[in-house]
């Protein structure tokens, strides 16, 4: 049976991440085209490598416009289709430690949501004249179990990825009548270099999604019969551990951050 992403053409964004680099890989193994979307040009043409001419990075901007617009276009005319766009560009903190909103500055917060929530905007609109002239295309944009509960100490991250949730669900209400499948997929803490970031590296590792598992979700979802679509599924490791909320910015640093 031929492999359903064979051939297909994919944008990754966030490309040389934890979740974007699993997603590359995958979809190299399984023949796919690749568009790689990230800041930096040196990671990228490393893993742009291992997919030869199947792959096409792109050192851009999520939160540009101008970006998005060119990331569309020179996919195009590369390999002359858009069939996936995977939006897995995140940041989870500029300051590196939880803090309340009171000792939230404003650029942290239009920093945090310019790159999860207008960078997943501007993306996911780059790519809808395409798909549109296509009349087919998947697109999954990845939320969070903190885009689904708030956590303390985190209100940018938990604000930026609840509005992925919500703009999602209005996208795909919008073009599922025309052929655009629009999934978010909100999984839990994953063992990336985000989670490094987050100051919650002493949690164990059989406690974490692993990328690759959060990748082989997100080529399930985009492989799904047409007439299928998953609303907002949430991914969590098989071993969580018991829950409590975080008294303290300080305490925030030994929870789990997703």
């Amino acid at each position: 049976m031929t492999d359903p992403l064979n051939g297909k053409t994919v944008i990754v964004t966030g490309a040389t991440g934890g979740i974007g680099g699993a997603c590359v890989r995958a979809l190299f193994a399984r023949g796919a085209n690749v568009t790689l979307v990230d800041r930096s040009p040196e990671r990228l043409a490393s893993l742009a490598a291992e997919g030869g001419e199947r792959s096409l990075p792109l050192a851009l901007d999520v939160a540009s416009e101008e970006d998005m617009a060119r990331m569309a276009a020179e996919t195009v005319e590369r390999f002359g289709a858009v069939d996936v766009l995977i939006c897995a560009a995140g940041i989870l903190r500029t300051g590196g430690q939880p803090r309340m909103v009171a000792d939230t500055s404003f650029e942290e917060w239009k920093t945090i949501l310019s790159v999860n929530l207008t960078g997943t905007f501007l993306a996911n609109r780059a790519v809808l004249g395409q798909m549109t002239k296509q009349g087919r295309g998947d697109i999954v944009n990845v939320s969070s179990t903190s885009g689904r509960q708030g956590r303390p100490f985190d209100a940018p991250y938990c604000a930026s990825k609840f509005g992925v949730v919500g703009f999602s669900e209005s996208l795909a209400e919008e073009v599922g009548r025309i052929g655009i499948r629009v999934q978010t997929l909100l999984p839990d803490a994953v063992d990336t270099p985000l989670w490094d970031q987050s100051g919650t590296a002493a949690i164990r590792p059989r406690e974490l999604l692993t990328p690759e598992r959060v990748a082989e979700v997100i080529l399930y979802l985009i492989t799904l019969p047409r007439d299928t679509y998953l609303l907002n599924p949430t991914l969590y490791p098989s071993r969580q551990r018991a829950r409590r909320k975080p008294a303290s910015p300080a305490a925030a640093n030994r929870e789990t951050v997703s």
